[in-house]
């Protein structure tokens, strides 16, 4: 008697030979497995799991302005986001004592940091569509609580470039004043000197008496001293008015504001059908189990046939 053996390789071959047909029939089952979870689908309604609604909010900056020692300023956030990550929830009280509320309404504030920015993205979750009007009003609270809090920060700013402003309009004034000063004394000096012109006889007896001369001194003394005034007057307003550019271009291109970065997102989640799942997958496995059976079979039948036609 001789003893049939199988090895792996034969089990391989015949699923290679017969590889359409287990393919035919896997594919076939899982058609049908498709079909049935469609219908399923449609027959029972899809229930909404949670409603959340998503936002993205820039957090603003105040103003550390002081006079003490010259002029100082600082900028830094309203509020640290690092910080308000934790607090946000705990204001609105979705956190109470260091453990989530679970209040009727059933809502959840989710406030994370966007790097190292800041840049807050709050998600709300809840049971009904009402997320996105309840988040809108959370990140309304929040701004309004900044604008006021930047308003005040900004407020010696603003009181500091209008005071140089006024001290730009005093120089000015003062330049404006020196620069008439000095051109009297030149029309003065000029028609003294044509008086003066009268006849030699007394040009010679005024330069005996010296008051002609102490006279156009003073003259030059003082527009020596007007021109002194005149040239630090022009220096001090040079410096104002860099500083004033300064502050006013940093304040047109800074927003100190807390805003709202985009529009609030909504969305609704649906929970999955892992009875769905399941069917397909059941539904590729059976086919697979009946294909290989029926490849197997056919393999049987025709080894017996051939069998019995070499005896």
């Amino acid at each position: 008697m001789e003893e049939d053996t199988v090895e792996l390789i034969d089990y391989l071959r015949v699923i290679w030979k017969r590889r359409i047909l287990i393919i035919v029939i896997t594919l076939v089952c899982l058609g049908i497995g498709v079909g049935v979870l469609v219908k399923n689908t449609r027959s029972e309604p899809q229930v909404v799991k949670e409603y959340s609604a998503k936002a993205v909010v820039k957090i603003g900056r105040k103003l550390l302005f002081t006079l003490s020692d010259g002029v100082s300023r600082q900028i830094d956030y309203i509020e640290s986001p690092a910080s308000l990550v934790v607090t946000l929830p705990q204001r609105h009280g979705f956190i109470k004592d260091g453990y989530k509320v679970e209040n009727t309404p059933g809502y959840d504030l989710n406030v994370k940091r966007i790097g190292s920015t800041g840049m807050l993205t709050l998600k709300l979750t809840g049971p009904d569509a009402g997320v996105e009007r309840v988040l809108e009003e959370i990140i309304g609270v929040l701004i309004s609580e900044h604008s006021s809090k930047t308003e005040a920060s900004i407020a010696a700013y603003i009181s500091f470039i209008k005071k140089l402003e006024a001290d730009a309009n005093m120089y000015h004034e003062n330049i404006a004043a020196a620069e008439a000063s000095i051109r009297e004394i030149k029309r003065r000096g000029a028609a003294h000197l044509e008086d003066m012109v009268v006849s030699e006889g007394k040009i010679k007896e005024e330069k005996s008496k010296g008051g002609q001369t102490a006279f156009m001194n003073m003259l030059y003394l003082k527009s020596v001293d007007l021109e002194r005034d005149l040239r630090e007057g022009r220096k001090d307003l040079r410096n104002t008015e860099w500083q004033l550019i300064l502050y006013q271009t940093s304040m047109e291109r800074r927003k100190y504001d807390t805003e709202k970065v985009g529009a609030v997102k909504s969305t609704i989640a649906i929970p999955a059908g892992k009875k769905g799942n399941n069917t397909i997958l059941v539904a590729g496995v059976v086919g697979l189990m009946i294909s290989l059976f029926i490849a197997f079979f056919m393999e049987y039948i025709e080894e017996s046939k051939s069998r019995r036609k070499g005896k």
